[in-house]
């Protein structure tokens, strides 16, 4: 059993729920499902989750690998573990553990788990939640793999925190409008009201924006003026809202105003988690999340509309960081075994539908070793990176080049109709290594490359290409010694 502490923000009192805590809106949520899929992927787990905490049930939120259910909190192997301590928590084989040996759980009744990690998430100081990775297999964790874990759960703390204020912050501005006009026949009372509104609006860290029945955009709290670059302004026409504010997609492409959020609030009276971007000339593209709804009066009728928005540029480039991290080589920068296995059985499906063979070439470098033996590994490591570059140039546009280990490489090509196709690629990619690989300083090394070919065909599945094609790699190598 090992016990790491973590930063801040994953860390918390494991012991104290929250009563009546909810969480819902997050069940379908697609940055939480894919966060999961990233804390499995860097701890090499093959099933991981987001489950709450501060309920007497325990309920699934997000799951990968497995169907989820709800069970009782007290005496799971979630809860014992953290009631040990604060921060990442991880059991490299729950089956050794007198406390976990004879649960369901365990062995076999209910399920088979053996390597288990979590780690609380914590929002307030109370832990609502917990981040699970779990496998079939005993694993032993290493201290990076419970560094990566805690960085997941730092990303899924802020995507938990941020629903909460958005919501928080939404019902709030939404009452504040309907209060001004409710007594709107109390001429002081209404400059009271209004000046005390404007003053919390004015302190938010969030952006609020209200408009009035029109669709024209009537307000911008100091946040959304700093973000926007400029004020709300009535006179702009509604169609000339995106350009006049500067509203982009994720990517950065300009929106249509139906697909703006506080345009979609009022065709469709509530937006809930809508991200788009925000372009100011001169500074980096901001990506916001809009939560909104209608504002109505006692009769029904719709007074205006108000929307919140909540920067999560640095959470979401923290996902895509972690995404890379799991999915590509450190070294090389090309995809690395994980990625290759989703696109290789994305690849085999795919010719199976266009009833086309695909092709799979696995590459071994020839005269590596004396490279890292006589060299040094920083003049392999630059041996790595030259052979990966000479790879992708060779290939086609359409190829997949990917580093599975050591000096393994493994190229796919979908679509290559014939053996012989997959031959012509196989032999300029041996061509593109008949010149010495150079390194920085100037040293030369003469490395060469064996590749085997598989043609796949209906059928096949993503280990049997791949050793199929190793199967060859070693057939080529053994005729060059013989």
């Amino acid at each position: 059993m090992t016990s790491t502490a973590e930063p801040a923000a994953v860390l918390g009192r494991p012991d104290v729920p929250r009563p009546g805590g909810d969480l819902s809106t997050l069940d379908s949520d697609p940055a939480l499902q894919g966060l999961v899929r990233v804390a499995a992927a860097v701890t090499g787990m093959t099933r991981s989750s987001v489950i709450t905490m501060d309920t007497a049930v325990m309920r699934v939120l997000a799951a990968h690998g497995f169907r989820g259910a709800s069970w009782p909190r007290r005496g799971s192997i979630v809860g014992v573990l953290l009631e040990r301590g604060p921060g990442v928590q991880t059991c490299d084989d729950l089956g050794t553990e007198p406390r976990f040996a004879g649960s369901p759980w365990v062995d076999g009744r209910r399920g088979g788990i053996r390597a288990f990690g979590c780690v609380p998430i914590v929002v307030d100081d109370v832990t609502v939640a917990a981040l699970c990775v779990f496998d079939h297999a005993p694993h032993a964790f290493t201290d990076d793999d419970r560094a990566r874990l805690a960085d997941v759960a730092v990303a899924v703390t802020s995507l938990v925190r941020a629903e909460q204020q958005a919501r928080q912050l939404a019902d709030l501005a939404a009452a504040s409008q309907l209060a001004r006009a409710e007594i709107s026949r109390a001429h002081s009372e209404l400059a009271r009201s209004t000046a005390f509104t404007r003053s919390l609006l004015e302190v938010l860290p969030v952006g609020v924006i209200g408009g009035d029945a029109e669709g024209r955009v009537t307000l911008f709290n100091a946040t959304a003026r700093d973000w926007h670059g400029l004020d709300a302004d009535p006179s702009v026409a509604v169609e000339d809202i995106p350009g006049t504010f500067g509203l982009t997609d994720i990517h950065g492409t300009p929106l249509a105003y139906e697909d703006v959020p506080f345009s979609r609030v009022y065709t469709e009276g509530r937006v809930d988690e809508a991200e788009m971007g925000i372009a100011v000339p001169g500074r980096p593209l901001r990506r916001v999340c809009g939560s909104g709804v209608q504002v109505l009066d006692a009769e029904g009728g719709m007074l205006g509309t108000v929307v919140t928005l909540t920067d999560v540029t640095e959470q979401r480039a923290l996902e895509a960081a972690l995404r890379e991290a799991a999915l590509h080589d450190p070294l090389t920068g090309l995809p690395n075994r994980n990625l290759l296995l989703d696109r290789l059985g994305q690849s085999l499906a795919a010719a199976e539908r266009a009833q086309r063979p695909m092709a799979v070439l696995y590459c071994d470098l020839d005269g590596f070793k004396p490279v890292n033996d006589t060299a040094g590994h920083a003049a392999g490591d630059e041996v790595l990176v030259e052979a990966a570059r000479r790879l992708a140039t060779a290939v086609r546009p359409g190829d997949t080049v990917a580093r599975i280990g050591g000096d393994e490489f493994v190229v796919l090509c979908p679509e290559v109709g014939s053996e012989q196709a997959a031959q012509i690629i196989a032999d300029r990619i041996t061509a593109a290594f008949d010149q010495p690989l150079r390194r920085a300083g100037g040293d030369e090394h003469a490395v060469g490359i064996s590749i085997g070919v598989a043609l796949c065909q209906a059928g096949d599945t993503a280990d049997t290409a791949l050793a199929t094609s190793d199967a060859a790699m070693y057939r080529v190598k053994a005729s060059r010694r013989g």
